[in-house]
This record gives structure tokens, sequence and C-alpha cells, in this order.
């Protein structure tokens, strides 16, 4: 039989997050647990779940708190939207990922029968790792981000002009260049 409900030691444990988070998020009224026990304990629900599922994407995709917390009250707001875009950009890593181990392997090779390795060759892995290590967008998918920025209202896009707190700044700059047009 599926589970119901759970307590904040279980969830938090679940998810790889602390009980620390799942307090911040119910005082800032991001995630209220939808039960408590008659002792006042916390008890979250499946469609609470669901919702902590929503805010841990939106912050994988580099929303603050505020944005996440405005983004999931919006009428227009879609979660297929969101998951759409964590694949997207799972598949734009993959893809990467799968260019430097074409690269790393040419290189083996070469390697293993003493060949020359040309400086371009070396830059060109070099490129991939760098990209690899960050949240890299590829123009594609700025392109697919774009439009969805586009198809958002004036005041949320002035609420998106103002996020600081991006991981890289290759992505930081790509969303500002994305927003300014």
């Amino acid at each position: 039989m599926s589970k119901t409900s759970w307590k904040i030691g279980e969830l938090a444990s679940q998810c790889g997050i602390t009980v620390r988070t799942l307090h911040h998020y119910h005082q800032i009224g991001l995630l209220v647990p939808s039960e408590f026990t008659e002792a006042g304990h916390r008890l979250y629900t499946k469609a609470d779940v669901s919702k902590l599922q929503q805010i841990l994407s939106l912050k994988q995709l580099g929303l603050s708190l505020e944005e996440i917390y405005n983004f999931i009250k919006n009428p227009n707001y879609n979660p297929m939207l969101v998951i759409q875009a964590q694949l997207e950009i799972i598949n734009e890593q993959i893809k990467l990922k799968e260019k430097l181990r074409h690269e790393l392997e040419q290189l083996q090779t070469l390697l293993s029968f003493n060949q020359n390795i040309s400086a371009d060759q070396l830059l060109k892995i070099m490129e991939l790792i760098r990209m690899n290590e960050g949240n890299y967008l590829t123009p594609e998918l700025v392109e697919k981000l774009r439009a969805f920025l586009n198809s958002l209202t004036e005041e949320k896009k002035l609420s998106l002009k103002k996020m600081q707190p991006l991981a890289d700044g290759t992505q930081k700059h790509a969303l500002q260049k994305m927003i300014s047009k």
C-alpha cells in the first residue's frame, strides 16, 4: 500500500534535503504542510510532495525562493513547462558529455599509438570540459528559454530581470540577454 503522509524527517531524508530547509519553506509560506498531528507535528501529503518536487525543480533551474513562490502562485503556472525545461537541460548535458567522451576516446587512441596531438584537439577537449563543469546553456536552449520568456507577462519579466543569484556567470549572462530582448 502506498504511503499517504510523511513526517518532516522522513520527507527530508527521502528527498535529500534537511529538516531545516522544510522548516524554512514552511516559515516563508512556500510549502506549508497540509496536515498536522494532534501534537502539532507536520505531516506532508502526496500533494505536498508534488509541490516540493516542483520547488526543487525550479531551484535546480536557478530560480530564487521568492521567484519560485511567485511562479507557483501564478494562476498560469504550468508544472509541465518546468519538467520540460529540466529535461531539455539534462538532454543538453548528456549531449555535451557524449561529445567529451568521444573526444577523450580519440585522444586515448592517439596516445596509445604515440601519435602527435594537435593544440586544436586539446583546446576542443578543454572547451568541452569547461562546458561540462557548470550550467552551460547551448544556443538552442537559450532560444527555447527566450520563447518561454516571451510568453510571460511584463510583470513576470520584470521579476525575472531582478534575478541575481545564479550559479554560473555564463548562465546569468545568457538569461540577461534573453530577458533584455
